[in-house]
């Protein structure tokens, strides 16, 4: 799951969000974008202010969780991209389609 705003004023989180959902895309591994600007998305948005706080860090977007856990924000993903070591960052599943034999990568649950 990516945690973003669609309605950040501020251009640095704007450009940062767009650049991991981009690096996400280009690497083939599905999220789900979560809006916690949205009121639909009240819930999750507590979510991830208890996630944040429990690890004593502060509300930054994008936020970057998978199967409800906390991996990493934008400079810890960026530097994973830089080594090379974003799949096992991410600790990401993989999964071969039949149709092409193109692996796809998941930050989903399997359930």
């Amino acid at each position: 799951m990516v945690y973003i705003s669609n309605i950040s004023g501020n251009h640095l989180t704007t450009g940062r969000q767009r650049q991991v959902k981009h690096i996400l895309d280009t690497h083939g591994i599905r999220y789900i974008e979560i809006d916690i600007s949205d009121p639909k998305q009240t819930n999750e948005k507590e979510f991830l202010q208890k996630s944040l706080f429990k690890k004593n860090l502060k509300l930054t977007l994008p936020q970057v969780f998978t199967d409800d856990e906390l991996c990493y924000d934008y400079d810890e993903l960026m530097a994973a991209v830089e080594s090379n070591q974003l799949k096992q960052l991410l600790k990401i599943s993989s999964v071969t389609t039949t149709s092409d034999q193109k692996q796809e990568h998941s930050l989903m649950s399997s359930a």
